[in-house]
């Protein structure tokens, strides 16, 4: 798509001049490469964190609250259950409160870790608690991107950036560079929910488009459906509107249907209850893919790290949005709203977990 071309660009050139550091070594798959398929050339250290497993990984995540993050969860659980290498996995969520991710960082420090897996609140917050398990020789995955705030062993990210953009760069070509916009973010505070809203702000600058309202949906159907009703209701303008995530964008098609407004141009995510309403709806849309199989790849990160092997300092998810014509290539019909693609579930899990 023409929206995407320019960054698809920058990506194809990024990956072809690290293909010889790349080819130079025994390459470890933490995800298929058309999830994860940009890397840095920097490498870590060969054998600096090994030692025998199996091995005992801590991960502190910010919060739970939508579905995204429940399958993320079970796709990482998944992952440690069926690795003779993992003996134990611990999983802490803060309930989205800085303070508590800090308590629960240090908590698990006291557990005999073998490698630990952030995914901060607010990035400098937590400095003090990764510098401490470093120095211990702790192995530390930033699950996100810090942007060089963190200087931990690894960084996995889930392109806030580039998801906001994505979506930015859509709603602009659809209305031509004007018009009136809603933004629908997600959790207030959060560094991915500010680094997706900066790439849809960054993607309208310098247009003719502004935005008419800007509400916090905290990733969640039910508030963001109040939200969406108390807008319309309202009498404002709206020509687009910007979702950080695809369960706020699925709340929002609902109140339109269900009141009768005719549909504008929208952003989703990969839901598999969006897609459903994506397809029946006919509303035009653009999803950035935010794979749940990133919680997979962090947990493989953490024991190729124990088992010596070498791992680029930081790994880049972009992949190529779905658009209108590709929703029967995604949607999944006999799984359930709950369901987020793509998967890196075996298709007998995903059954017992999703099966509508």
């Amino acid at each position: 798509m023409k929206f995407f071309r320019p960054v698809l660009g920058l990506a194809m050139t990024f990956a072809v001049a690290l293909a010889p550091a790349a080819q130079a070594q025994d390459e470890v798959e933490l995800l298929p490469d058309n999830l994860l398929n940009l890397k840095s050339t920097e490498m870590t250290e060969p054998g600096k964190f090994k030692k025998d497993g199996p091995y005992r990984i801590g991960i502190s995540f910010p919060g739970v609250g939508n579905t995204w993050i429940v399958q993320m969860h079970q796709e990482a659980e998944f992952e440690a259950a069926n690795n003779p290498q993992v003996k134990e996995f611990l999983f802490s969520e803060a309930n989205w409160q800085p303070a508590k991710q800090v308590a629960d960082i240090e908590d698990l420090l006291t557990r005999d870790l073998d490698a630990l897996v952030v995914t901060p609140i607010a990035f400098q917050l937590v400095k003090k608690q990764i510098d401490a398990a470093l120095a211990t020789g702790i192995p530390v995955i930033t699950f996100g991107n810090s942007k060089g705030a963190l200087d931990t062993t690894v960084e996995i990210m889930g392109a806030g950036d580039y998801f906001g953009e994505v979506g930015g760069t859509f709603l602009k070509e659809k209305l031509g560079g004007k018009g009136t916009i809603w933004a629908f973010r997600g959790v207030a505070g959060v560094e991915e929910e500010s680094q997706r809203y900066e790439g849809f702000r960054r993607a309208i600058d310098g247009t003719d488009i502004v935005i008419g309202a800007e509400v916090y949906g905290d990733w969640n159907y039910a508030k963001s459906k109040q939200l969406c009703e108390n807008l319309v209701l309202s009498g404002q303008p709206v020509d687009g509107i910007w979702f950080s995530g695809a369960e706020m964008t699925r709340a929002c098609i609902d109140v339109f249907t269900s009141v009768g407004k005719p549909l504008v141009p929208m952003t989703g995510e990969g839901n598999n209850g969006f897609l459903k309403t994506w397809k029946e709806s006919g509303v035009e849309a653009v999803s950035p893919v935010f794979t749940p199989g990133l919680g997979v790849a962090v947990v493989r990160a953490a024991v190729a790290l124990l088992e010596g092997k070498s791992l680029h300092k930081t790994y880049f998810s972009a992949p190529e949005p779905m658009t209108n014509a590709d929703i029967d290539s995604y949607y999944r019909p006999d799984l359930n709203d709950a369901f987020w693609v793509p998967s890196t579930l075996p298709e007998e899990e995903l059954q017992k977990l999703f099966k509508r």
